[in-house]
């Protein structure tokens, strides 16, 4: 089972970790130190194999090689990672288009923050969703959609967010919104890590991590 962190452990702690697609190395020898609070940028090109690097480390994909840990858990047994202290948020759009945005948050506070009862009004009030609450997603903007992505992400508090090109396509105002809502989270204590092919975007992270194939 996963340890308990202390507020010096740090909550990625990976060496040489690499993923084989059949006879291809997808990502190739990531190393990567991440400590409570940190926000880190991890910088390539499309398709360089950054959102392996991140389902990796979410406990969705086990590596090929290499070694370390998440959350105290060792990354080389993925099903011990406590992905329900992981807030994951995918490039693709990771919501229910025929449901509310009410709905879908209600359906992700199910699945990560049952016991939680103010989960949903928290969010709603952090980022502003009061007025799109009974639309279907299907029917709002993707800069609204994007918000209500990163509010599902969030809702339950992880210690360890990862985003996958957060802010790809997003309008300039709401663009800053979501850096304002990192740094937030970064000050409450949740570490960041943050993939991107956009080198301007990433100069706004305190460290970046270049990711070459």
């Amino acid at each position: 089972a996963a340890l308990p962190m202390s507020t010096h452990e740090p909550v990625i702690d990976v060496a040489g970790l690499a993923r084989l697609f059949g006879a291809r190395q997808r990502v190739r020898g990531i190393t990567l130190r991440v400590r409570p609070g940190e926000v880190v940028g991890l910088v390539g090109a499309n398709g360089g194999g950054k959102t392996t690097t991140l389902r990796m480390l979410a406990g969705l994909l086990k590596p090929s090689a290499g070694n370390g840990s998440v959350l105290g858990a060792d990354v080389l047994r993925p099903q011990r990672i406590p992905r329900h202290r992981i807030g994951y948020m995918t490039q693709s759009l990771a919501l229910y288009p025929e449901l509310t945005v009410a709905e879908n948050l209600r359906f992700r506070a199910n699945v990560l923050c049952a016991s939680d009862s103010q989960a949903i009004d928290r969010v709603v009030e952090n980022y502003r969703l009061a007025d799109v609450l009974a639309s279907r997603v299907a029917q709002i903007s993707g800069g609204w959609a994007r918000r209500v992505q990163f509010a599902a992400s969030v809702m339950h508090s992880p210690d360890l967010l990862l985003l996958d090109e957060p802010t790809a396509g997003l309008d300039a105002r709401t663009r800053r919104d979501m850096w304002r809502w990192i740094s937030q989270l970064a000050l409450s204590g949740s570490s960041i890590l943050i993939s991107t092919h956009d080198m301007a975007e990433a100069e706004l992270c305190p460290r970046i991590l270049h990711y070459r194939e």
